[in-house]
């Protein structure tokens, strides 16, 4: 594995190795999504019921519900399938139309799942859930990618530091 010195000499880094990871249907998030929305569902449905004749308010957080509930089906966050490779320089999302090379933001961290957006080079964005569960044996080597691919992008926006004598 390849290590340099970072700018101020004081940490080496390592580059991370060349790891593919697949995008499943993320059951667990959907669940609690459905759970979400089911529960403002019946909160709604329960206001409307005691709410007096003429209160349109009732009515203005159930179509809000419904159009939340609308937009996720919509958009469908989270639920793209392929795989997001990493190459040791770049990040690859590959499904069904080919390969997009991008670059990934890591969003959410919960120790076994990542939330990140990948937005291709073509500027389109897609979000992504990966999940331990998926493939736990390659679970950390495509952490050690993500984290040091997002130490190597600050490292190459951060201006250079005086050498210390």
């Amino acid at each position: 594995m390849d290590s340099e010195l970072s700018d101020s000499g004081s940490r080496a880094l390592a580059q991370a190795p060349a790891v593919t990871y697949p995008l499943s249907r993320p059951t667990f998030l959907v669940g609690v999504l459905v759970m979400l929305l089911s529960l403002a569902l019946c909160v709604d449905l329960a206001w409307l019921a005691m709410a007096s004749t003429g209160d349109w308010r009732p009515w203005v957080g159930l179509l809000a519900t419904a159009g939340v509930g609308g937009f996720c089906w919509w958009q469908g966050p989270l639920t793209r399938f392929g795989r997001l490779s990493w190459d040791g320089g770049d990040w690859w999302w590959e499904e069904d139309a080919g390969p997009h090379r991008g670059a990934i933001h890591r969003r959410l961290d919960t120790q076994s799942g990542l939330l990140i957006r990948f937005v291709a080079d073509s500027g389109a964005s897609h979000w992504f859930w990966l999940s331990q569960a998926s493939e736990p044996g390659r679970w950390l080597a495509m952490r050690r990618a993500i984290y040091a691919d997002a130490h190597r992008r600050a490292d190459a926006t951060s201006p250079q530091r005086a050498a210390h004598p």
